[in-house]
């Protein structure tokens, strides 16, 4: 693509249609008018080459009547004498002339009110003309100016020449070209003017309807909840016109994606729903299952040895299957706005009792604290919040290798002293890149084989993220070899129930 053309695709369309409209007229405005001027000269010209006839016809008549009258003497010039007088039935600006032999031997130029020969260069001039081509000319007759003028033979190798001045003429062009031209200036700015207003108005109605666009696109379309009640306007989707062919198809597009959204809400909590329930129901049947499996190893000396292992493995299958329920139902719970004990919360002491049980069960790993001087309050769950850290510290234990440092810490946000970060970071392998993006939902894995031989379900994060946002807050995650951080954001005063943001 050329520059030209990226340069004109970068104009917005009203800009594309004011340059176009304008242009195509301003060339048809300067083509009128260039023709309009051109036209008047050649008029002019016409003007002056009648004029040119009649004096030429004038002269010559004069002239073959007094050429008749031989019997007066000559004057030294050979021209009959009293012949200057004859010839004052010519218009003012005409130049006559009687050439013989390709010299001037007559000549004069009538003014107003007088007559006087031509001047020296102005004769010179006539004398350099080739009068043998026939027809009127436009010739430079010295500080006379532009003539147009015409001969005529009339033996004896005399010939006459008519002129007629071409300033009035050039006068009046150039008069009429001024006009011409004011005209064109004005013409186009009005139609610049005209054609900029006409097409900003035409164009209000896309404008409207980009205003409808631009507003859904902002709307975060990730939430179960979310609904799209912007429209277009009725007024802009008449489909008789091409803006209203697009606002018409605009809405019917969000009324198809709001019902989508509508269908996979609906469908989201019947999941939910569904979840909470067989949570909820097999909690007890495992709960049963654990308990005979252990009444039954309690025989354990009677028992053969490959019936209390596969007892051990009913009684630590149940055990996690039991911890994959509860994680269930506490997401069922978080996500329905409930399950929440606020009170006031210490961090300091909440993220160092977390670290320090993080510390014993995992003594391969190096944990570290970083603390401000003071305390930092929040109103939240203790509970829940510690679930956060713990489930952030088990994290990085399972999915780094052993002597990774991973440290917490805690403080004010900077430039923001109404929330509170929880960082916790490793300088472990780091997370692929390609799964950062569905990190925190449910059942994602970022090393499938290591979570699987720790019993990580992958539902941790997701608790995590859950917990957060039940406190108003956000998680955020940084990952590159060497260094990956999960910050924590929560406001110093928990929000209500109805601002919290779910997902």
């Amino acid at each position: 693509m050329t520059a030209s053309k990226r340069w004109w695709r970068r104009r917005s369309l009203r800009r594309q249609l004011a340059i176009g409209v304008s242009s195509i007229v301003s060339v048809a405005l300067i083509v009128v008018g260039t023709v309009a001027v051109i036209s008047l000269r050649d008029e002019a010209i016409r003007l002056s080459d009648t004029q040119v006839a009649n004096s030429l016809a004038a002269f010559s008549y004069a002239y073959a009547k007094w050429d008749a009258q031989r019997t007066i003497a000559p004057d030294a010039t050979g021209m009959p004498m009293g012949r200057a007088s004859a010839f004052q039935n010519q218009a003012p600006g005409t130049a006559i002339a009687v050439v013989r032999d390709g010299a001037v031997v007559y000549s004069n130029v009538f003014a107003d009110g007088a007559q006087l020969p031509a001047p020296a260069d102005a004769q010179r001039a006539m004398e350099a003309v080739n009068w043998a081509d026939s027809g009127p000319r436009t010739v430079q007759l010295g500080e006379l100016g532009p003539y147009r003028a015409d001969s005529r033979d009339v033996g004896a190798g005399e010939r006459l020449v008519a002129a007629v001045s071409l300033r009035p003429a050039e006068k009046t062009v150039a008069h009429e070209t001024l006009i011409v031209v004011i005209l064109v200036v004005l013409a186009l700015l009005a139609t610049g003017i005209g054609t900029v207003w006409t097409v900003s108005h035409a164009l209000k109605p896309l404008r409207r309807i980009a205003a409808v666009a631009g507003e859904v696109a902002t709307l975060r379309l990730d939430g179960t909840e979310t609904r799209i009640t912007a429209r277009v306007d009725e007024s802009d989707t008449d489909p008789e016109s091409d803006v209203g062919v697009v606002g018409h198809a605009l809405n019917r597009l969000l009324i198809n994606v709001d019902s989508a959204l509508a269908d996979l809400a609906a469908s989201d909590r019947r999941m939910r729903q569904f979840l909470a329930d067989a949570s909820h129901e097999l909690r007890t049947p495992l709960a049963s299952i654990l308990g005979y499996a252990e009444l039954t190893r309690q025989d354990s000396a009677t028992l053969p040895e490959t019936t209390e292992y596969a007892l051990a493995r009913i009684e630590a299958e149940s055990r996690r299957m039991s911890v994959l329920v509860a994680d269930l139902l506490l997401l069922s719970r978080l996500e329905e706005r409930n399950d929440l004990d606020i009170e006031d919360v210490e961090l300091c002491d909440l993220v160092a009792d977390a670290v320090n049980d993080a510390a014993v069960s995992a003594p391969d790993h190096h944990f570290h604290l970083e603390l401000p001087d003071h305390q930092v309050r929040i109103r939240g769950d203790r509970a829940r919040l510690h679930q956060v850290l713990a489930n952030l510290l088990a994290n990085a234990r399972i999915h780094t290798p052993a002597g990774v440092n991973v440290t917490a810490a805690v403080g004010i946000a900077p430039g923001d002293p109404a929330t509170v970060k929880m960082v916790v970071s490793d300088d472990g392998p780091g997370i692929p890149p390609e799964v950062i993006p569905n990190l925190f939902d449910r059942f994602v894995r970022a090393d499938k084989a290591r979570a699987r031989e720790s019993g990580s379900s992958g539902l941790g994060l997701a608790i995590v993220r859950s917990i957060v946002q039940a406190h108003g807050g956000t998680v955020e995650v940084e990952s590159k070899p060497g260094n990956t951080r999960f910050t924590v954001s929560i406001p110093l005063h928990s929000p209500s129930p109805q601002d919290l943001n779910f997902l």
